[in-house]
């Protein structure tokens, strides 16, 4: 395990953050609930919307403290694109800038040009429920499946 990484070491779906939650040890397999218990309220934004990305619609609280990051997604901290074949989901400017993209090589996915996207590359608004509303996660989900 890396400090940089959290999740599947096979993902179909990596989420790209500025900075990684605090965890007990980096050795033990990620578990969300316990993360969240660490590190608050904002990281349960961050995973529930995931968890709404990722999960089926009707379960998705399930999802999140039993399935998340266990098989199919990833968060990465690092300064690069993970080179696997998979969907890329980088969540705000800081993120953007850190990776040396540039939303002008992106193509917007609505009307609000809140979401941009080019091959399997999304950039995205931070995961917080006031710029990441549940409407723009139905969007994105779209594209994302």
């Amino acid at each position: 395990m890396s400090p940089h990484y959290i999740g599947s070491p096979n993902p179909s779906l990596i989420l790209y953050l500025p900075n990684p939650p605090l965890r007990e040890s980096i050795e033990q397999p990620v578990d969300v609930p316990e993360l969240i218990a660490l590190n608050g309220n904002h990281w349960r934004k961050i995973f529930t919307i995931l968890a709404k990305l990722c999960g089926p619609a009707a379960s998705w609280k399930q999802y999140r403290d039993h399935d998340l990051l266990k098989q199919k997604e990833a968060i990465s901290f690092g300064d690069s694109l993970i080179p696997v074949n998979a969907r890329h989901i980088v969540a705000g400017k800081a993120s953007w800038g850190r990776l040396g993209l540039d939303q002008l090589d992106f193509d917007s996915l609505d009307d609000q040009q809140r979401v941009w996207k080019k091959g399997n590359v999304f950039l995205t608004p931070y995961p917080d429920y006031r710029q990441f509303p549940n409407e723009l996660i139905e969007q994105l989900k779209h594209f994302i499946s």
